[in-house]
């Protein structure tokens, strides 16, 4: 009885960390590229659009869809749009406490490593993320994996590709890399165990996974050129260039990544210690478990390599811990050894606790005064809970946040059909009206879409004009703040239309006006 209740209490307590962490601190601040991302996607997958049709897609529209459920369900605002990032960080927190006791570690032990876990793998903008998305649905599947072993259902097994498939479409990497490791691991497996009573249900598995993906592909009438060209030919370009710019430093690799090492790699110790001493390795289940998040592990931190965005794999630090102290059993120093490694998962969760949700590095903003805020509201009562702040609103003083609240008057007042270019992308859903941005972001070039040099530039050109004429639109703004190469993407998408039918403008200092009413007369 007191096991039943102690477990309700914890996660109850488990539960409440891990969304008022991630509640709380994803209210702290802006980055308006990534922050936004998927708030004005989400509205317009609420109202109809679809991705790779209205918005050029390189990844996560599995996201876009996930927060139109919410936004459904609790409204279109700020704290329902926390509440995506929230849920996953609940998920993900209260499936590793319920196996790590699985795995046979003390319910005190399996609570302490899910509070770390809590505080840790919070998206890194307390927003919709596709890295941590694509990242903790891979971890789910491992888990499956996991649990296929140690209760021997089917169930779990046909669980595994669909999860792996939701990865991916939330992002292609990691789940790419996490999927491919897996695959191996799967081969291991089978070729120890001689068992192939997991594949039927697999199989299962992987013909829902197809089954959903055509469905997405007929209902929205999505042309399979276009999202073969958009999720997996130019997103190939961007890995393609990382790979050749790859910098390992002994700084990238070690030292920003150290405390993930100083258990990832006694783990992989203990995990090769036991195939070359104990001649009975194959027939237990600690080593195909152990082999699994080991290569997750691996993966993941490759993924952080190559990628430039955030670094949020930190939550690896607790999750290996406890498979570490998992395997350390029966030894000299057993609660020396444990004691350390808790030592090491507090200090750990300390450190980077501290350095990217109370100081926000993570969202660059560690130089700036966070107790000099704007409320979000002001702008809109959809934004209620968020206190504006950002990098670009560093000697300012609130600078920026007039300045939206401008640019919401402008695109306010006009009546007309639009397209606006912005990575302040939730005006459509403030503004209730279809603002019909063909990008979720507008990053560096050759990121969020191809730049002028990119094989598939002409694609993305051809994109926006096959969108500006099926919705009309008469007038295109541009943020002044993105730059001059946007108004150059935007002439030249202009040649397709007869010379000299636009008219152009500077309002204040905020907007560039491309008007192509005339072009479609």
């Amino acid at each position: 009885m007191f096991n039943k209740s102690y477990k309700i209490l914890c996660t109850i307590f488990l539960s409440a960390i891990a969304i008022v962490v991630n509640h709380h601190y994803g209210s702290l601040g802006v980055f308006p590229i990534n922050t936004f991302s998927y708030f004005d996607t989400g509205y317009r997958i609420l109202n109809g659009e679809a991705p790779f049709i209205d918005y050029w897609t390189i990844s996560g529209p599995f996201i876009d869809f996930f927060q139109a459920l919410y936004f459904s369900i609790l409204g279109v605002n700020w704290n329902s749009y926390l509440l995506n990032g929230s849920i996953i960080n609940l998920i993900i927190t209260l499936v590793c406490f319920s196996l790590f006791q699985k795995l046979g570690l003390d319910y005190k032990f399996s609570f302490f490593y899910s509070i770390c876990i809590a505080i840790l793998a919070n998206p890194s903008m307390g927003t919709p993320f596709p890295d941590h998305y694509s990242s903790f649905f891979s971890l789910l599947a491992i888990i499956c994996f996991i649990y296929a072993l140690e209760t021997k259902k089917n169930l779990f097994w046909f669980f595994i590709p669909i999860l792996f498939f939701i990865a991916f479409f939330c992002k292609q990497t990691p789940a790419a890399y996490v999927n491919l490791i897996f695959i191996l691991n799967l081969i291991i497996y089978l070729l120890i165990k001689k068992n192939l009573n997991f594949i039927k249900p697999m199989i299962y598995g992987v013909i829902i996974s197809f089954i959903i993906f055509f469905i997405f592909i007929w209902s929205y009438k999505i042309e399979l050129n276009s999202f073969i060209t958009q999720y997996f030919l130019f997103p190939q370009t961007i890995g393609l260039y990382r790979a050749l710019e790859w910098d390992i430093t002994f700084n990238k690799l070690v030292s920003n990544l150290k405390l993930i090492h100083i258990v990832l790699i006694p783990l992989i110790y203990l995990f090769l210690r036991g195939i070359i001493f104990k001649s009975d390795y194959k027939n237990k289940n600690e080593f195909f478990y152990n082999l699994s998040i080991i290569s997750y592990s691996i993966a993941l931190i490759l993924h952080q390599m190559l990628t430039l965005n955030f670094i949020f794999i930190f939550f690896l630090i607790p999750l290996l811990s406890a498979f570490l102290h998992i395997n350390i059993k029966k030894v000299k120093y057993e609660k020396i050894v444990h004691t350390t490694l808790l030592i090491i998962c507090l200090v750990a969760t300390v450190k980077y606790h501290l350095r990217f949700n109370e100081q926000r590095k993570m969202h660059i903003l560690e130089d700036i005064n966070l107790e000099k805020f704007h409320y979000a509201q002001i702008i809109s009562p959809k934004l209620e809970g968020l206190k504006w702040i950002s990098r670009y609103d560093f000697l300012s003083k609130g600078e920026e946040i007039k300045k939206v609240k401008r640019i919401k008057e402008i695109l306010d007042k006009d009546t007309k059909k639009i397209m606006f270019l912005s990575n302040f992308n939730f005006f459509s859903a403030i503004l209730n009206k279809p603002l019909n941005s063909p990008n979720r972001w507008y990053g560096s070039s050759n990121i969020s879409h191809p730049a002028k040099n990119n094989s598939y530039y002409k694609d993305y050109l051809q994109f926006n004009y096959n969108l500006i004429l099926r919705k009309k639109i008469d007038k295109i703004y541009i943020e002044v703040e993105i730059g001059e190469y946007y108004t150059n993407m935007t002439e030249e998408i202009l040649n397709f239309f007869p010379s000299n039918c636009s008219k152009t403008e500077e309002i204040e200092d905020v907007l560039i006006v491309y008007d192509i009413s005339n072009c479609f007369k």
